[in-house]
């Protein structure tokens, strides 16, 4: 069964990446904890609350009424009188969408972390239930090995596994990993995703180790004054910078690894190595200005093969010469546009309107009904 809301989102008008337009009228969501569905008719259900991101752990957040009158007598404290309803490491599962519109959509399976109860000094007690995705169960354990030989996607997999997750999907990459030194399984898993622009994350509790969808073809367009209800952007320029060098020493080799990326007069990027014999010592980078821009010169510990210096030079080189959009937006609650997807913004004018890239959502479902408040960035050459 699941709880159906006000109608807040009643005439709101959201547009599919090929305008179409679609209307959602009353909003919908479903909440089971151990497999148990949680009725909203009984009123225990104050607020939902679901948050993604590209660079932590999705996570959800229940707001329950917490007293129980339905019995003769006093009233009971319905979930912390003995905590048998839930408890942390409960597994809760929550779907959000619309009754009139496509089946529910299933946000996240995740598990009790915190449970906070409140006792007012007026008022009925409540008690707010948080929890994380299962990639939490990669946290504070820290580890360290040398993965030696091995590529990421071999490593993503390892750890995966040695967790008990299933996989989803993981996208192979050549590159050879770095050691992990006395990192939990998530905090290395996150940093070999930024260096190499992947993403990892848990869909339909499922694992996943994935190139970046920043700049996929948009699945969604909103329009400000119509499907956008609203909007905050802010500005940022990145100094122009020439050329960018990556300097790091290849131990198993036993020489230096030296990659400059510049770009050519038409935009093009192009790199180029230069490998000397040395005693071990990476020569100290120092930035200095040279031609029409700065010459930025990076030595780092973290890159341990030519391909990652490559990657690393053509990544720093390719921001330095970028205008940065971010922003705010909000719409009605639209349960498919989380972080990691791309959407099209419009009625902003010449500046803003275009294409973006979802790096967090929320998707809150209260009293006021649903609603989707979302960050993006938008990336475009001056």
């Amino acid at each position: 069964m699941s709880s159906t809301g006000a109608a807040w989102a009643k005439g709101g008008l959201v547009f599919g990446a090929g305008g179409e337009e679609t209307r959602f009228y009353v909003p919908s969501y479903r909440v089971l904890i151990d497999g148990g569905e949680l009725h909203a008719s009984g009123s225990d259900i104050l607020s939902v609350q679901y948050t993604d991101s590209v660079k932590e752990l999705s996570a959800f957040e229940l707001v329950l009424n917490n007293l129980d009158d339905s019995g003769e007598g006093k009233p009971l404290l319905k979930y912390t009188e003995d905590l048998t309803r839930v408890q942390y490491g409960s597994v809760v599962e929550l779907w959000m969408g619309y009754v009139d519109g496509p089946p529910l959509e299933k946000m996240i399976v995740g598990e009790v972390t915190a449970l906070d109860p409140q006792f007012p000094s007026s008022g009925a007690s409540t008690i707010t239930v948080r929890g994380l995705d299962r990639l939490h169960r990669l946290r504070n354990n820290p580890k360290s090995s040398s993965w030696d030989g091995m590529t990421d996607s071999v490593i993503a997999k390892e750890i995966a596994v040695r967790n008990h997750l299933t996989i989803g999907e993981i996208h192979p990459t050549g590159t050879k990993s770095a050691p992990q030194n006395n990192q939990d399984d998530i905090s290395f898993l996150l940093a070999r995703a930024k260096r190499l622009n992947f993403e990892v994350f848990m869909r339909d509790n499922k694992f996943y180790f994935v190139r970046s969808r920043e700049g996929e073809p948009p699945t969604l367009t909103l329009a400000w004054g119509r499907s956008l209800g609203s909007f905050t952007p802010s500005l940022t320029w990145a100094q122009e910078v020439s050329s960018v060098t990556v300097r790091a020493w290849d131990h198993g080799e036993g020489k230096l690894i030296e990659c400059t990326a510049s770009r050519s007069a038409t935009g093009e990027i192009t790199s180029k190595f230069v490998e000397e014999e040395g005693s071990g010592e990476t020569a100290p980078g120092e930035g200095g200005e040279s031609g029409e821009g700065k010459e930025e010169v990076i030595t780092t510990e973290e890159v341990r093969t030519k391909d990652e210096a490559d990657i690393l030079a053509r990544s720093l080189l390719d921001r330095s010469h970028r205008v940065f959009v971010t922003g705010q937006a909000q719409t009605v609650g639209r349960p498919g546009l989380r972080a990691g997807t791309n959407v099209t913004l419009g009625g902003l004018g010449k500046v803003f309107d275009g294409d973006y890239y979802v790096t967090e959502s929320t998707h809150r479902f209260d009293d006021s009904g649903y609603q989707t408040t979302f960050n993006v960035r938008k990336v475009y050459k001056r």
